[in-house]
């Protein structure tokens, strides 16, 4: 599969017990042995599975697959195509390792009151792009029997409740460090009686996770009524982006699929001619009520804000804030300031970049950090917002509430583009 084909696949939900002890296989046909286990990375917000643990005949060592090398899955087979000069490396079990059989499966679930719900019986995979998610965890009697292949069963216990059978990964909290086949426990973020909220439009939030052209590609796979859930869920720097790049076509579909406050939402954080050019489309009924929707209403600074900058205490080390921004600067929308906060998180201080880096390793952000701060707050409008820009000439601001925390941040180009 080259990667024109790989970027048009479509998005695959799989259970790992469907994968298990399924053949992997060279391609095209030399079979290297059955899948064993997956091993995940955590953070993000979805575990990503990184590696195939595969068993092999004849007592040979278990083989490590990097997940880059699959090609294409289903419930019969794994097909991966690994470079020659590729040398696989042997299993080892090492104790920072995570897999999901091994380490997650049959484990209890907890909720905070300390409570035993249930049990994970089965996880479920999203394959999107070449890469794979952990995106919920399987806990119902559906799950269990699937796992003893007895799938023919499940209608049985089919209570028309489907949301509770699949819990969503937000709820589960970081998995304890110290997990083994034997240890450790899966434990909720919330309690067993508020799961029943979880959203609909789960993958909203795996496309703020991944690359501009992966995006496009998973969000133009989907049908109709799940893409306008999805675009009304995604925070408003990817609504934008997806309104920009996606077909005008497709995008009035999804608009027409949407309810008048729902198409007033999208609209109000899109620059002015881009707005107007989608009201246009709009049967004159939607459009009026459209209009009265936003007429009632400047656009909302927290509407585009972000939350994606690098927040760090006054005690920290410019080698801390190195080592974040080279693991997880493309995550970040504002890399220019660093925001140092109070335990409390309050704004106490902003750094420039450009100072962090002629710092020596060891140098506190409190002895670099400058306290003489310029913030906006929920209740500027993006005018105030403009003024402030031109006035400081910075790249971005920090937005603080009432009381000083930092709840976001605003980019002078988000400013420009809803301004023009």
């Amino acid at each position: 599969m080259n990667d024109r084909e790989k970027n048009q696949a479509p998005n695959e939900f799989f259970f790992i017990s469907e994968l298990l002890d399924d053949k992997v296989i060279q391609q095209p046909k030399t079979v290297i042995g059955r899948l064993k286990d997956l091993e995940i990375k955590l953070g993000g917000l979805y575990p990503e599975v990184i590696n195939l643990i595969v068993t092999r005949s004849f007592g040979r060592p278990a083989l490590t697959i990097p997940f880059q090398y699959v090609r294409s899955l289903d419930k019969r087979r794994t097909l991966v195509d690994i470079p020659q000069e590729i040398r696989l490396k042997e299993f080892k079990n090492e104790p920072e390792r995570i897999l999901i059989k091994d380490m997650i499966l049959d484990k209890r679930i907890i909720d905070t009151d300390e409570y035993e719900v249930e049990v994970v019986y089965d996880i479920h995979l999203l394959h999107t792009e070449g890469r794979m998610f952990v995106v919920h965890v399987d806990v119902s009697k559906v799950g269990m029997l699937r796992r003893l292949n007895l799938g023919w069963l499940t209608r049985m216990f089919h209570n028309g409740n489907k949301e509770l059978e699949l819990l969503h990964w937000r709820y589960v909290q970081a998995l304890p460090s110290d997990i083994s086949r034997f240890k450790g426990d899966v434990k909720l973020n919330v309690s067993w009686d508020k799961i029943g909220d979880i959203h609909p439009a789960d993958l909203a939030d795996i496309l703020e996770e991944l690359s501009g052209e992966e995006r496009m590609s998973v969000f133009n796979s989907l049908d109709t009524e799940t893409a306008a859930d999805t675009l009304e869920e995604t925070e408003p720097r990817v609504q934008r982006q997806l309104v920009a790049t996606v077909r005008r076509e497709r995008i009035i579909e999804l608009l027409n699929a949407m309810s008048p406050a729902q198409i007033a939402d999208i609209l109000e954080i899109l620059p002015r001619h881009e707005a107007e050019a989608l009201k246009g489309s709009l049967s004159p009924e939607v459009g009026a009520k459209v209009n009265e929707l936003l007429s009632q209403h400047e656009i909302r600074l927290t509407s585009i804000a972000t939350n994606k900058y690098l927040a760090l205490p006054e005690t920290a080390t410019v080698n801390d804030v190195l080592t974040k921004f080279r693991d997880k600067s493309q995550r970040y929308d504002i890399v220019m300031y660093v925001y140092v906060t109070t335990p409390d998180g309050n704004l106490k201080g902003v750094i420039d970049i450009r100072e962090v880096i002629q710092a020596g390793p060891e140098e506190t952000l409190s002895n670099l950090m400058t306290e003489q701060i310029v913030a906006l707050t929920p209740d500027d409008t993006t005018a105030d917002a403009a003024r402030e820009f031109a006035k400081y000439d910075f790249q971005s601001l920090p937005m603080v509430d009432n009381a000083g925390k930092l709840i976001g941040a605003i980019r002078h180009k988000d400013i420009l583009a809803v301004e023009e």
